[in-house]
């Protein structure tokens, strides 16, 4: 039987990015440079083997007696050259782009991570105040009541006091009780 955990307490998502990005990053640009590498070398080897099959061939036409046509087989090796040079500028340049888009993902990772926190800083603040408010309606209210119960008391007399000391109990242990919701309301979700 699988065991899954129930925990309802999850990492800030914006921390985890910016952990994952920090984590995936060097492995992504390191893999990026070596098939970088690998192609630039992939294609010397293209370049060394052209101009041994032009040498070839240089070395195969001489062996005829009409004069070989080096001047085409020069221009297809500068050709075939031209094109490796643009080749590898090209994956120098995906290798910058790659660095430059793994640069602005971090920024962008790193810029969530401070607007998540800004914004939880925020909240928090606004459920602080609210409570504050609210536990000051309470205090009023509870002094309220206390003014209310007295009254009550002088005005119905002793037989009566008992109730009102029992009502006044239970309103005041409403109060706590509110006050001590409001109190957890105040504390963070996650730890």
């Amino acid at each position: 039987m699988p065991t899954t955990s129930k925990s309802s307490k999850k990492p800030n998502g914006a921390a985890v990015t910016a952990e994952i990005t920090d984590v995936l990053t060097p492995t992504y640009l390191n893999t990026v440079a070596t098939v970088a590498e690998f192609q630039k070398n992939s294609l010397d080897l293209v370049a060394e083997q052209t101009n041994e099959w032009i040498g070839a061939w240089k070395k195969a036409f001489s062996l005829f007696p009409v004069n070989p046509p080096t001047f085409f087989l020069d221009l297809a090796g500068q050709a075939i050259q031209t094109g490796i040079d643009t080749q590898k500028a090209a994956i120098d340049l995906a290798v910058e782009q790659t660095e430059a888009v793994t640069k602005i993902a971090r920024q962008r990772a790193d810029a969530y991570a401070e607007i998540t926190e800004t914004a939880t800083a925020a909240f928090q603040t606004t459920v602080t105040r609210s409570v504050e408010a609210q536990k000051k309606v309470l205090e009023f209210a509870g002094a309220q009541n206390k003014s209310f119960f007295e009254a009550t008391k002088k005005q119905l007399g002793s037989p009566a006091s008992v109730i009102v000391d029992s009502i006044e109990r239970g309103t005041n242990t409403l109060i706590e009780a509110q006050k001590s919701v409001l109190d957890a309301a105040t504390k963070p979700f996650v730890q």
